[in-house]
C-alpha cells in the first residue's frame, strides 16, 4: 500500500527545516556528552539510560538514512508503508525516546548531583533537539494518508 502526503510544499519545507535543526541539536548535545566524559557513566542507573539514549541516537541516524535513500529514489511524496516507517517513525520514535531517556538521565543527575555544568548543558541540548525533531518531524508523518 502506498501513502502520499497532504500537506503543501511550503508547510513541508518548514517543518522539515524545523526538524533538521532539531535532530542536529540532538547529535550536537550527544557529541559534547561524550567529549565531556560523560561523567554519568560512574553509576549503574545512568549507565542504562546513556546505553538506551544510544539506541535512541541510532535509531534517529537510521530513520535519516532511510529518508535520504527515499529522495535518491525519487519517492519525496509517495511512499510505502514500509518506506514511511523505516524513514520517518525511525526519525519520530527514535527522537521521542531520546528526549524521554536525556530528561530522566538529566533528572537523575540534578538530584545526585553527579554531572558537571557542561555535561548537564549537554543534556538540556539533548532533551531540547529531540524535543524539537519530535515535536516538527510529527506532522509529517501524520499528513501521509493512504492511497485509494
Amino acid at each position: 500500500m502506498k501513502y502520499t502526503s497532504t500537506i503543501s510544499d511550503k508547510k513541508w519545507l518548514t517543518l522539515g527545516l524545523l526538524s533538521d535543526l532539531g535532530w542536529i541539536a540532538y547529535f550536537v548535545g550527544f557529541a559534547l556528552y561524550l567529549i565531556n566524559g560523560a561523567d554519568g557513566l560512574g553509576t549503574v542507573i545512568l549507565s542504562v539510560t546513556f546505553l538506551l539514549n544510544c539506541l535512541a541516537v541510532l535509531a534517529v541516524m537510521i530513520g535519516i538514512i532511510g529518508i535520504i535513500s527515499q529522495r535518491i529514489r525519487k519517492l519525496s511524496r509517495t511512499i510505502s508503508k514500509r518506506d514511511l516507517l523505516f524513514g520517518f517513525g525511525f526519525v519520530i520514535y527514535g527522537a521521542l525516546a531520546g528526549f524521554l531517556l536525556t530528561g530522566v538521565s538529566a533528572v537523575i543527575d540534578v538530584l545526585l548531583q553527579y554531572e558537571t555544568g557542561m555535561c548537564l548543558a549537554s543534556q538540556i541540548m539533548m532533551a531540547v533537539g529531540a524535543l524539537v525533531c519530535f515535536a516538527f518531524g510529527l506532522p509529517i508523518m501524520r499528513s501521509f494518508k493512504p492511497e485509494k
